[in-house]
């Protein structure tokens, strides 16, 4: 069994979710989230809004960016020239 389905928020459907949570998850023009089923006998979803992935040189960037710990700086020396 599944953990979690994926579901699709369209920019025309927006008005099934309250605006101020479309807001504060980032999906006020639309966006993927997340769909975990809780299992507490009133049949309970858990909507998880998942970032929009970056590719390139701008998506890791980003990802560096949000590293924990700084990266160590890196030892140059010169190469000899003939």
């Amino acid at each position: 069994m599944k953990d979690f389905d994926v579901m699709t928020i369209s920019k025309v459907g927006q008005s099934t979710f309250p605006k101020a949570w479309l807001l504060a998850a980032g999906l006020e023009r639309g966006g993927v989230v997340e769909v975990r089923f809780l299992r507490d006998g009133r049949q309970s979803l858990l909507l998880t809004p998942k970032p929009r992935k970056r590719t390139g040189a701008v998506g890791l960037l980003q990802a560096l960016r949000s590293c924990p710990v700084a990266l160590p700086e890196v030892v140059r020396h010169s190469l000899p020239f003939k």
